[in-house]
């Protein structure tokens, strides 16, 4: 009998990746929560920046933000073969997230360590930022960090 699959195994890695960074708990940082989200944020506004996680490049290599502003950050994996992710937990520990989309699933959550993307798909994150810095991220995948996928998040204030 064929029965319809609610996610497709894309979908549902994605989404465990998602949920296993909330479980995982770093010693010395604070952990986002929704009591960061600043009042009278206002979604409709939200500025849509785009990142392509391209092999072995972040385009564009440098992103900024500003700090209690409502974003869509919308990534990207144009490859057609390869996973990649996104990594930097101080990046993720400075920002609080409204909810993130990915293949389709809405999840809820004001926190995660990274973001894996497979090949071909995308994920909004619709975040604020709340602790400005400049934020190294790169890719974890085995050898991508070492060809030059890394990329910058600036937050300003």
């Amino acid at each position: 009998m064929n029965r319809p699959r609610l996610f497709s195994a894309g979908r549902l890695a994605a989404l465990l990746l998602i949920i296993s960074g909330l479980a995982r708990g770093e010693a010395g940082h604070e952990t986002p929560t929704l009591d960061w989200m600043p009042e009278g944020i206002d979604w409709e506004k939200a500025e849509t920046v785009s990142m392509l996680l391209e092999d072995h490049v972040f385009t564009p290599e440098e992103v900024v933000l500003k700090v209690n502003r409502p974003y869509k950050l919308v990534l990207t994996n144009v490859s057609d073969r390869a996973t990649h992710d996104l990594v930097d937990l101080e990046f993720f520990h400075s920002v609080v997230f409204k909810q993130i989309t990915i293949g389709g699933v809405v999840v809820n959550t004001p926190h995660v360590h990274s973001l894996e993307l497979k090949p071909n798909s995308s994920a909004s994150l619709y975040l604020v930022p709340i602790k400005s810095a400049e934020y190294e991220i790169y890719c974890s995948v085995p050898g991508h960090r070492d060809e030059g996928m890394e990329g910058y998040i600036l937050i300003e204030n």
